[in-house]
């Protein structure tokens, strides 16, 4: 059976003020509370199991809190690391930013992610991928620019008509069909 983790006092008696305080509070980030309700109820003494039907985390989600609580503190806990929004630019850099490209469209030129994303890294300093590009374009309205349905060289539709007047065209086969030969009949 595995050992279960101790809190000592000081640990207990941070858990309980910081329950207390957030407890009150109205506007909290309901993820951190959570993480801290898991702590509070290992405090007290409930199983791994019961924490896990309380609150919806795994089991071993559980045991990962507490040990992080444990190496790194409270704040491990409390504020969470993960961003969604993990943008080198605000919205109004990114404008003025895909401006030079407009320009190069305007022309006439082919614009290619590679293109941007070589001088998006250029401006950033920082590596990137081609999805980051993408979702860049997205965010600013531009679209995936679509081929031609036909090529522009090609002949109109009078033009293959007509064309198809000219063509002589007999009910001479070259294929001749073979009657007699004794095959299946």
């Amino acid at each position: 059976m595995a050992v279960r983790a101790n809190f000592t006092n000081i640990e207990r008696n941070e858990i309980r003020r910081k329950f207390a305080k957030l407890s009150g509070k109205n506007k909290v980030d309901a993820k951190a509370f959570r993480r801290l309700t898991v702590l509070h109820m290992r405090l007290k003494g409930f199983l791994n199991s019961d924490i896990a039907d309380a609150t919806g985390f795994s089991e071993s989600y559980i045991t990962e809190l507490v040990g992080k609580f444990k190496k790194h503190g409270m704040d491990s806990i409390i504020i969470d690391r993960r961003t969604s929004n993990n943008r080198r630019m605000t919205l109004a850099q990114e404008a003025k930013f895909l401006e030079q490209f407009e320009e190069i469209a305007e022309e006439g030129l082919i614009i290619t992610v590679e293109n941007i994303l070589r001088k998006f890294e250029e401006v950033t300093g920082e590596t990137s991928s081609t999805s980051t590009i993408y979702d860049l374009l997205k965010r600013h309205g531009w679209r995936k620019v679509k081929p031609r349905p036909r090529h522009p060289g090609c002949a109109t539709e009078e033009e293959m008509t007509s064309s198809k007047k000219l063509t002589n065209f007999t009910n001479k086969s070259y294929w001749k069909k073979i009657e007699g030969t004794g095959a299946i009949k």
